[in-house]
Parts: C-alpha cells; sequence; structure tokens
C-alpha cells in the first residue's frame, strides 16, 4: 500500500513541467467564460515594472525573475497573484459577481441575500468543501464541516440522516431539518440527491433566517442548490471518478465471551435445570454444547465423547468464519459527468452520474443513477427569464433479510474445505428432531448461513422530478416569479425466497402434514415473495412578488411576499405471496385463508398463514402566505422582518380559523464602517440580533379519530378498530421561540475570521402524551401539551496561520448545545421507568436524552450487587427500582454531546494540499451492557451473554475489591438483573477525539504540456475512519457505537477531476 502511495506521489510531481526561466513573459487574460479582457494592470510585486492587456486581453511583460510574484487587477475582477512558475500562456480572473454569488451571498430558497444584508444565522458551504470527502450521502459530508450540525451517535439510534441543527426542540415529531433542493421543500429519500450536482449548501438555524418557511423550520432548514449554466459561457464539461475501498468490519471491535467461557456458562445453567423446559418436548432448539449435555445426562453419549465434542467446540471461534465468509471490503465507485454554457439568451446544465457500491456484506449492494437537466431562456432583452429542471433518478438497493439470531462463539459455517455447515438456529428447531423429523419425506430443515448470503430483498427506487419557473422583470425594482415542482418518487420492496433458501423451506415444513406416508402442503413449493410497495406524489406551486429599491445611494429596500400551496400523498401496499412464480406471476394464495387455522407439523398446535395485506395513505395538503423584508442605511444598519401564516389539513378547524402567524425580527449593525470605529486590525465587526417563531409539524396525529380496525368482530359479528387517537379540532403546530445574538469578525486581509452565535430555543405546545377524562374510555391521548428549552453556543474561527509558497490554514469549530424538557404531564411509574424510557416519557428538568442511573454501592462480600435505600447500602431491589423518589436516582448528563466539533488543518504547497480534520465530542454519556441481562438470564443464547465482562465476574471472596461484575448465580431475578444493567457501574464517559479524515490533493500546473488538453485537473487520496486518538473510557469502547456495534472501518479513496 505504501508503495501504491508513493507510485501515485511522484506520478503528480511528474506532471508538474517547469515553466522556462525567461525575463520576458507574453499572456492573455481572460474572464470565466473565456472571453479576453482589455486594460488589466499587470505589475511585478515591490517593482516598478507596469503594463496593461490591450483590446484582446494579450500582455507582454519584461525582466519578469523567478522569485518574483505577478499581480493582476481589473474593476470588477477579483485581483490575482501569481508566482513565477504559476504563469501560464492563458490566465483567468473570476468576477466580482461570481465571488459574490460563491462566498458572499446566501440563499434561503425563497431569495438570495447578500451577507452585509443579513441579519440572521447562516452557515454556507461552497463546492470545495463539499466535495472534499466522498460517498454517496449528502448528509454525512456535512459533519464535522458546520457548526451547531450533529449526526448523532448510533448508540442513540442514529444513521446517516439522523441529524440535529441546534439541538432537539420536539418530542415525538420529526427532528430532522427541512431539506429544500433548489427552492422547494425536498419530500423525496436524501440518498437520490447526487452530491456530485450541488454548488452550494446553506444552514439557516434561527428564526431570521428560517421563520420564512414557517410551520416546516423549527429543527432548522438546509438548503441545497445544485450547479447551473451561466450566460455567456463557453461549454465547459467536467468529469470525476472517485473509487473507495474499504476495510473489513473488524469482528474482534465487540469484546466478545471465549467459546470456553461460554460453554462453562452453560454447563452452570444446565446443572441448575435452566433448559428444563426447553427439553419438554423434542423440537425446541438448544445450542451445539447444550444438546451435548443432555446427551450426556440421558446416557446417549460416553463422558469421553461428551468431552471430546465440548472440548472441539472450546476451540472455535465463530469470527473466524463471519469474518471469512459473510464479510468483504466494501468497494464504492463514483462518476459524475457534467456539461454547463450558455449564450447570450440561453444557458444550459446536463448532468449525469452513477454510483456502485459492494457493500460489507458479501450480499449487499448499492447503485444509483442520476440526471439532471437545465436550461434558462433569457427572452424580452433579459426581462423574461423562462426555467427548466428535470431530474431523474433511478438507485437499487440489494441485501439479505435473513435476521435470525446471533450465532454461538463456537458455531461453525464451513468446513476446512470450505463446505457449508448447519448451525442451530435460536427461533427454529433441535437439531435432533430435524435428523428425523419426516423421515426424509420433507425438504431439508437445517439452517447453514454460508448458503443464505444471496440477496433476497431489493429496493428500488425511481424519481422523476420536474420544476419549472418563469420570472418577468416589470421594472427594474420588481419581477414577478412564477414556480411548479412535481416529484413522484415509487419505490419498490421486492423480498423474494427461492424453495432453496431456509426461509421457505421452513415456512413450507411448518404448515406440513404427513397422512398415510403421504406429505400434504398448505403452502406449496415455490417462492415466497413479500412484496412491499410505495408511491410518493408531491406538488408545489408558488407566486411570489420580488422587490428591490436603491435610494439615494444609502437607503436599501428588499422584500419578498407570496402564496405557496402543496399537495403531497404518499401511498403504501404489502402483500405476501405464496408459491410464487417469477415465470408467470403466479401464486397460491387463492388456496389460503389468512384467517384459518392450519395444523402445524410439530407438538399438535395450529398458526395463521398470514398474507399481509394492508393499504395505507397519507395526505398532506397546506397552503401559505408569506412576507421576508429587509431595510439597509448606508450598508451599516440593517432591519429585517418575516411573517408567514400556514394552514394544513393535519391541523385543527380553530386552529386554521385563527390563522395566527409565525414571524421573525432582525437586527444587524456593521460597526465597522463607522466613522468612529477605533480598532484598526479588526477590519470587518458586524452585530447581530434576532427574535422570532418557528415551528414544527407532527405529521403522524391528526386533528380527525384515529383508529386502526384490529382484524376482530365483536359479540354481534361487526368489525371492531381500537382508537388511536382522540379528534382534537384544537391541533396545532409545535412553536419554538428562537433568540440569537451574533457577531461577525475579521482582521485585516482576514487572516483571522468567523462568528459567534448565542442561541436560546423555547419550543412549546409540542406534541406529547396528555391525560384525559378516564370516562371518554381513553386515559392518555396525543396533542399540544409539552415544552423544551434549548440554549447553546456556535463559533467558528478561520485563520491563515501562513501564507507564502507554503500556506496554512486552520479552521476551528465549537458548539456547545443544551436541551432541558421545561414541561411534560405523564409522570413517571417508577424510578426504573424513569431510567428505562426517558426518551418515550421524558422527565421534567432534565434532557430529552438524559442518562440517569440507579447509584452503585459496590458489590458485597457474597459478588451481589449494592444500591441504596436512604443512603444506606441494599439488595433490596424491587424497593429500589420500584421507588418513585426521583431523588434516589443519579443523573449524569446527556447521552447525546454537549460539546463538538472540529479542527481543519490545511496545508498548501505550490500544486499540493493537505487537509487533516480532527473531531471531538465532549461532555457526554453511554451505558455499557450487562453481560447478565435479562429476567433469569432470559435465554442463555442472548446476544448480550456474549460480552467478555462474564470473565471479570466475582467468583471468590476478595473479588469484590477489584471487580464490579456481580457473580453468577441462579435463579436470578429480573429486579436484581434490571437494578444492575440500568446502575452506576455501567455508565461511562463519551467523550473522545477523533481523527477523522486525510485529504490530499494535486492540481495540475497552469504550466504543464497537460493543461492544453484539460481547463483544470486535479488528483486525491482521501482516507477516512483513522481511528480514535484519545476516548474517557477505558474499555476501548467508540461510544458513537456502544459495544456491540461494529465502527465504519478504515477507508481509502482515489480520485481524478478533469474540466474541458
Amino acid at each position: 500500500m505504501k508503495k501504491t502511495i508513493l507510485t501515485i506521489v511522484l506520478a503528480m510531481l511528474c506532471l508538474n513541467v517547469a515553466f522556462p526561466q525567461n525575463s520576458i513573459i507574453k499572456a492573455k487574460v481572460i474572464d470565466q467564460y473565456g472571453k479576453p479582457i482589455s486594460g488589466v494592470t499587470i505589475t511585478i510585486k515591490g517593482a516598478a515594472n507596469k503594463t496593461k492587456t490591450d483590446e484582446q486581453g494579450i500582455f507582454i511583460l519584461r525582466n519578469f525573475q523567478l522569485g518574483q510574484t505577478l499581480i493582476l487587477s481589473h474593476l470588477g475582477f477579483q485581483t490575482k497573484e501569481l508566482l513565477y512558475n504559476q504563469v501560464s500562456d492563458t490566465i483567468v480572473l473570476e468576477s466580482v459577481q461570481q465571488t459574490l454569488k460563491e462566498v458572499n451571498v446566501v440563499s434561503t430558497g425563497y431569495e438570495t441575500i447578500a451577507k452585509e444584508r443579513a441579519t440572521g444565522s447562516f452557515t454556507t458551504i461552497g463546492e470545495k468543501i463539499i466535495s472534499r470527502s466522498v460517498g454517496t450521502n449528502i448528509l454525512n459530508r456535512l459533519e464535522s464541516v458546520t457548526s451547531g450540525l450533529l449526526l448523532y451517535p448510533r448508540s442513540l439510534g442514529g444513521n446517516s440522516t439522523k441529524i440535529s441543527i441546534h439541538g432537539r426542540s420536539t418530542i415525538f415529531a420529526n427532528a430532522a431539518p427541512l431539506i429544500v433542493l433548489n427552492g422547494f421543500p425536498y419530500e423525496g429519500t436524501i440518498d437520490q440527491i447526487n452530491p456530485a450536482d450541488i454548488e452550494t449548501i446553506n444552514i439557516l438555524k434561527d428564526a431570521a433566517a428560517a421563520s420564512v418557511w414557517g410551520t416546516r423550520s423549527g429543527n432548522g432548514v438546509i438548503v441545497i442548490t445544485t450547479k447551473s449554466g451561466h450566460k455567456n459561457q463557453k461549454t465547459t464539461i467536467n468529469l470525476s471518478s472517485t473509487i473507495t475501498i474499504a476495510e473489513k468490519p473488524d469482528q474482534y471491535y465487540i469484546a466478545q465471551i471465549s467459546s470456553a467461557d461460554y460453554i462453562d456458562l452453560e454447563q452452570f445453567l444446565f446443572s441448575k435445570g435452566f433448559y428444563n423446559s426447553r427439553f419438554s418436548n423434542p423440537y425446541n432448539a438448544v445450542s451445539t454444547a447444550v444438546e451435548i449435555f443432555n446427551q450426556r445426562k440421558n446416557k446417549k453419549i460416553s463422558a469421553s465423547d461428551s468431552a471430546a465434542l465440548i472440548s472441539s467446540l472450546k476451540a472455535n471461534d465463530v469470527r473466524q468464519d463471519i469474518e471469512k465468509y459473510i464479510y468483504r471490503q466494501r468497494v464504492q465507485q463514483q462518476y459524475a459527468l457534467n456539461i454547463s454554457g450558455g449564450t447570450e439568451n440561453h444557458s444550459y446544465y446536463l448532468s449525469g452520474g452513477y454510483d456502485k457500491n459492494l457493500e460489507s456484506k458479501v450480499s449487499d449492494s448499492y447503485s444509483r443513477a442520476t440526471l439532471d437537466v437545465k436550461n434558462n431562456f433569457f427572452l424580452l432583452k433579459s426581462k423574461l427569464n423562462i426555467g427548466t429542471d428535470i431530474g431523474i433518478v433511478s438507485s437499487n438497493t440489494k441485501n439479505n433479510a435473513g435476521t435470525y439470531n446471533p450465532f454461538s462463539p463456537y458455531d461453525q459455517i464451513a468446513d476446512v474445505n470450505g463446505n457449508s455447515l448447519p448451525v442451530v438456529n435460536r427461533t427454529g428447531f433441535r437439531m435432533s428432531y430435524l435428523d428425523t423429523a419426516g423421515n426424509g419425506q420433507l425438504l431439508d430443515w437445517k439452517y447453514r448461513p454460508k448458503d443464505e448470503l444471496s440477496p433476497t430483498t431489493q429496493a428500488k427506487v425511481n424519481q422523476y422530478r420536474i420544476k419549472a419557473s418563469l420570472n418577468y422583470k416589470f421594472t427594474k425594482d420588481l419581477d414577478i416569479n412564477l414556480s411548479y415542482q412535481f416529484l413522484n418518487e415509487r419505490t419498490d420492496r421486492p423480498s423474494s425466497f427461492d424453495p432453496n433458501s431456509y426461509y421457505t423451506r421452513n415456512m413450507i415444513n411448518q404448515y406440513s402434514t404427513i397422512k398415510e406416508g403421504v406429505v400434504q402442503r398448505i403452502i406449496p413449493i415455490g417462492n415466497i415473495l413479500d412484496q412491499s410497495n410505495s408511491e410518493l406524489t408531491s406538488k408545489i406551486f408558488r407566486a411570489q412578488a420580488n422587490y428591490t429599491k436603491l435610494i439615494a445611494l444609502d437607503h436599501q429596500i428588499n422584500a419578498i411576499a407570496g402564496y405557496e400551496g402543496s399537495d403531497g400523498r404518499t401511498i403504501s401496499e404489502n402483500q405476501t405471496y405464496y408459491g410464487y412464480n417469477p415465470d408467470n406471476l403466479s401464486h397460491a394464495n387463492g388456496t389460503i385463508n389468512p384467517l384459518e387455522d392450519y395444523p402445524l407439523y410439530y407438538g399438535g398446535l395450529t398458526g395463521k398463514i398470514n398474507t399481509h395485506p394492508t393499504l395505507l395513505g397519507y395526505i398532506n395538503i397546506n397552503q401559505s402566505y408569506y412576507i421576508n423584508a429587509s431595510y439597509a442605511y448606508k450598508k451599516r444598519y440593517v432591519l429585517s422582518a418575516s411573517a408567514r401564516r400556514d394552514e394544513s389539513n393535519i391541523f385543527g378547524v380553530k386552529t386554521n380559523q385563527k390563522g395566527v402567524p409565525l414571524w421573525s425580527i432582525g437586527l444587524a449593525w456593521n460597526l465597522s464602517q463607522e466613522s468612529f470605529y477605533p480598532i484598526s486590525w479588526l477590519t470587518n465587526l458586524k452585530l447581530r440580533a434576532t427574535y422570532g417563531y418557528n415551528g414544527n409539524t407532527d405529521k403522524s396525529v391528526s386533528a380527525y379519530l384515529t383508529s386502526i380496525t384490529n382484524g376482530f368482530t365483536n359479540i354481534y359479528g361487526s368489525p371492531t378498530a381500537d382508537i388511536q387517537n382522540p379528534p382534537n379540532p384544537s391541533l396545532r403546530w409545535e412553536k419554538v421561540k428562537t433568540k440569537n445574538l451574533g457577531i461577525d469578525f475579521a482582521t485585516d486581509n482576514n487572516r483571522i475570521s468567523g462568528s459567534i452565535d448565542l442561541y436560546q430555543k423555547n419550543a412549546a405546545d409540542l406534541i406529547s402524551n396528555n391525560l384525559i377524562a378516564p370516562q371518554t374510555g381513553i386515559t392518555q391521548f396525543k396533542g399540544n401539551g409539552a415544552t423544551v428549552r434549548t440554549n447553546g453556543i456556535d463559533l467558528i474561527i478561520n485563520s491563515t496561520n501562513f501564507d507564502h509558497r507554503f500556506k496554512w490554514n486552520t479552521g476551528f469549530l465549537f458548539s456547545y448545545n443544551k436541551d432541558k424538557v421545561t414541561n411534560y404531564k405523564i409522570k413517571q411509574s417508577s424510578n426504573l421507568q424513569a431510567i428505562q424510557s426517558n426518551t418515550s416519557n421524558p422527565i421534567e428538568g432534565y434532557p430529552y436524552y438524559a442518562i440517569f442511573s440507579f447509584p452503585f454501592a459496590g458489590l458485597d462480600a457474597t459478588g451481589a450487587p449494592q444500591g441504596y435505600i436512604d443512603g444506606e447500602p441494599s439488595k433490596d431491589y424491587t424497593t429500589i427500582t420500584s421507588s418513585l423518589d426521583l431523588s434516589q436516582i443519579r443523573y449524569y448528563g446527556s447521552a447525546s454531546p454537549k460539546y463538538f466539533g472540529s479542527i481543519i488543518n490545511t496545508f498548501t504547497y505550490q500544486q499540493f494540499e493537505l487537509s487533516v480534520n480532527l473531531v471531538y465530542k465532549l461532555g457526554y454519556y453511554f451505558r455499557r451492557e450487562n453481560v447478565f441481562g435479562g429476567s433469569n438470564y432470559g435465554s442463555a443464547l442472548s446476544p448480550n451473554f456474549q460480552l467478555a465482562d462474564y470473565s471479570k465476574r466475582w467468583q471468590k471472596a476478595g473479588d469484590e475489591l477489584h471487580t464490579d461484575i456481580p457473580a453468577l448465580t441462579y435463579p436470578n431475578s429480573s429486579a436484581r438483573s434490571n437494578f444492575f444493567q440500568y446502575s452506576a457501574a455501567l455508565v461511562e464517559k463519551g467523550d473522545h477525539l477523533r481523527l477523522q479524515d486525510i485529504r490530499l490533493s494535486y492540481t495540475l500546473s497552469p504550466n504543464s504540456l497537460l493543461r492544453s488538453i484539460f481547463k483544470n485537473a486535479s488528483l486525491f487520496l482521501y482516507a477516512r475512519n483513522l481511528g480514535i486518538l484519545w476516548r474517557k473510557n477505558k474499555h476501548h469502547i467508540d461510544p458513537d457505537y456502544g459495544a456491540t456495534t461494529i465502527p465504519q472501518p478504515f477507508s481509502g479513496s482515489m480520485g481524478i477531476n478533469l474540466s474541458f
């Protein structure tokens, strides 16, 4: 690997061809569209030499030597400095307008605002940061490059799309921010957006920034703008390709119990009669070791044979087979091509992308194809602009739907020759029973994991999005915009199990009978197809007026006002087909009655064959009226205000009739532009303050009676239903009051720049469980009632530490966030419930993700865990866990980081750039797993038993002095187990520092011979998940994943970007 990297680096070095050391240079200066620029002033830094470009954009300059710097300047263009060896035959200057659009303009989705006029809290991420990392999901690329944005740890159920902006401001509603794509709310799957098409991302954090989005902005807004063509732009072709290879998931990360210890545990439980109930019939599954113990007990095998078999099992480690046969290196390939350009009356952008992933499990894969076509037509002397945007995406995810219980540590998936071996399916049947069941007349009933690795489930997503807009400029100050978007996304999720799969064989055998030597099968031999489909249709129309007025150069007014209507509908259906034939689409469901009890092959039992027919529909209709305006005086003082009224079919009638708008107000003062401003070294200082209301909508609750039919009938034979929620005409959106104070600052030449924001969010009317009069027949209902308060700080500091031929820049992000549930009406039934269910039944005065525990007094002399009652050590576990006194449990902190951020150092030398990203999370806690979980140990096959803490348990007097793991006892009460699981002994600090990624890139020198072919070219190497540099816990647990989830493995990427 090292040799490969060295070869690549040397190859990139060879691309740099030195410019001849001639004291006379001749070059042509053009703009970004290829047009020559006349009148450009060219000087040599520190020298008197000066010249200008002619009408063809050409200049000649004498006495330019190695080590000197060339300066090019022109009104309306960025000043450019070039070292001697950076000067080429053609030099491109970027216009100030282009720079403003990319750097100093933020987009709310409704309008673009110059940063100097912005009063709200925004973060803008440009294409360079977006393309810094790799991967098919855009939200993953925002991690650690955006202040205030947090991807939740996997230990909290987080995934690639579970993120928060400025903390949590809801209880049960969706806590994710609103995604806006090219000006419209994006209702589709986030994985359908190709990161290669994205130009900028704006994060709207406070009320002034986001309140224009009304009842959908309470969790923040992520505004995504994709690339477009430009007027009078020469045709440009961009091609990029990336390949990523990731190591196999580390099967040894989880501290698994050894096979020998696991068997000793099973032997202990066997001797206590733990398995007696499973041996009451011949078919209940038991592990291989327990089967051997039972055969020895019944004298079916000798003591020596039993010992030999057990000794053989103790030598096995199933992780070796899992790593060899079930997992592989992950390979991801990404390709993107776009063509853009334009004339005076037309601009266009065409892009195509293809992604292909071979995932870590050998059965899993992912592919995605994207197409985006944009056109803009400028008519009537550019007064009329007609735009179209068509996006088509098709993706296919394949995986294996086999979800059987975890293996025993000593299981073997294959023999030494790689042949499949059967293992015990913990939810299936005993091996000894399967050996003789049906006397060979049934289908093979054994479970062989190695034969179950083909993909059985797919998720085919096809999406098309059509957007059309018309903008007419009535005067130089006023224009009207009409826009419409239609989005359709269909997802097909077929799970097909062929006749050779364990799932199909098991189902067929269970519903088989043998009469007079003849097998009768209720489910015929054939495929089993579980077909699940859903279709989303979204229509949005918007009419908006835009007004901009500059009066006497000192007064600037900007305003928008508009109407927006949307109609979103989702239909989903599910059906299971038995005896399915994919060739002619036939099935045997007509012969199966899902309401009938059919005899099972074993035990004289009966069971229903569920065909799962379901049909669900969701309708979400909204209309909104909004206005947003700002006034700026001499670009120093800015006042902004916005208001929006939302109406929805899921709100109550009374709420829609009231129509109280959400609103915001903001102030900004560009203090550094005042004549009395005294700080010469701090050239930019801007103060901001905003106040207002955002909203959030819980789509799972309706103002109408919600019920679900349960399939039962009453004594009169009529169908019955369960009431999920009573009607509520006063149901309203959740309301978030936000205050924000901000400072933007920069020193001379932006040597140090950044911002700091202090915010407080008070969320009210949150959907929560509420009490209702019991005479209604219902004890609780979901409605408005809870409140949450969130406080936080965002700090961004960017510094240029060294700025010569060698450059060193640092970006530092720091975020502080703390939330507290301030009102929740349903109280906990016990301290145990308070600890177990704080997210489904939050506790007033504490964070939503609060970590509580029972105080732990250590082990006694017998190895029993001890708690406290009235300050004294106690083993009365029932009293401890059932207490209602919250003072008897200890609050540690939140399971969500209180402090988090990143430090990105970027080093540049000539055409090389090295970027190193360190990520930190501090001030939070997580809970380790209890090796002795479950009532009376639950099942000895429980995955919790596979933790290596078993070897650290108390075993003899004196062990209590150096271990917190209790003694193994039998029987084990659920109160004892619950006490220890939620005791302070298993609470750990999550603080850690992680080396997130490293990126090395090389950009083709302007003097390279290849520049005659490529307008631009760059190569890069990228490494991710390089490991934790420091962690607070001493158990080597990755806090983002916990003790029983394997972290993402190290991955390395290589890519190329070309422009023609």
